[in-house]
């Protein structure tokens, strides 16, 4: 009876420390495989950051891991491209209290510094939020050989500015819209610059025809051997003129 008692205890005890091996090795592989993992991905996104900058550099077109200014990158696939898609509706990031946007209304080139061909002279749809103080905006057609301002305020707060309307088309994200008549835009309007009073806010552009880059959009992927892959979108946008160059005092 003793002996069966013994074996059993001894059975149960070799049953115990099996588990606890078992568990320990299964937590040390696990460990190590997120450590793998972790690694792939800082490295998978290293790739990506570095065929991103390559493409903002070359400044259009696509770039390849492994080839070119990339070819020190080994062990990774994958591309960096500068989108050239335009649209007719763009929208800003958050625009501070006190700051602005300058929106590009003919062709931009960057390298260059210079611009080309003409404006559309038709209506634009700017679209902008309201808050818990509704923004106002002052807005400033940078022409070639005038300067044309309108200012928008829903709340009245300013002398003789128009009010806008209450709601934007096609963009329901935005609480208040102002038409810049297509007349004022003309055909030699180079830049739009929103200046934002009074509270932070996106803005939202619309005109029936694209309208030209706003800046470069850079889709960057990169894939390890393994399969992991790293995605990054940029958007930079073509510069920005300091609000105080063209800032009224109301």
């Amino acid at each position: 009876m003793k002996k069966g008692q013994i074996l059993l205890i001894t059975v149960m005890l070799l049953a115990t420390l099996m588990t606890v091996v078992l568990s320990v090795s299964f937590q040390s592989v696990t460990e190590t495989q997120l450590t793998k993992l972790e690694e792939e991905n800082q490295k998978a996104l290293a790739a990506a950051e570095a065929a991103l900058e390559a493409a903002l550099k070359q400044g259009a077109g696509t770039v390849y891991i492994g080839e070119g200014a990339l070819s020190s990158l080994t062990g990774f696939t994958g591309s960096a491209s500068v989108e050239t898609t335009t649209s007719n509706q763009f929208t800003s990031s958050l625009v501070p209290k006190d700051d602005s946007y300058t929106f590009y209304l003919e062709n931009y080139d960057p390298v260059a510094q210079s611009f080309s061909g003409n404006s559309s002279a038709e209506d634009i749809t700017l679209c902008f939020q309201s808050g818990t103080t509704n923004p106002a905006l002052e807005i400033t057609l940078v022409k070639d050989d005038a300067v044309v301002k309108k200012v928008v305020d829903p709340d009245s707060r300013i002398s003789n500015a128009s009010s806008g309307s209450t709601a934007c088309t096609p963009n329901s994200n935005f609480n208040y819209s102002y038409s810049v008549s297509g007349t004022d835009i003309s055909t030699n309007t180079k830049l739009m610059e929103v200046r934002i009073l009074y509270s932070s806010t996106k803005l939202f552009i619309k005109r029936s025809s694209d309208l030209p880059l706003q800046g470069k959009t850079v889709v960057s992927e990169a894939s390890s051997p393994t399969g992991v892959s790293k995605k990054i979108t940029l958007f930079q946008s073509y510069p920005q003129i300091p609000a105080e160059f063209f800032s009224t005092s109301f």
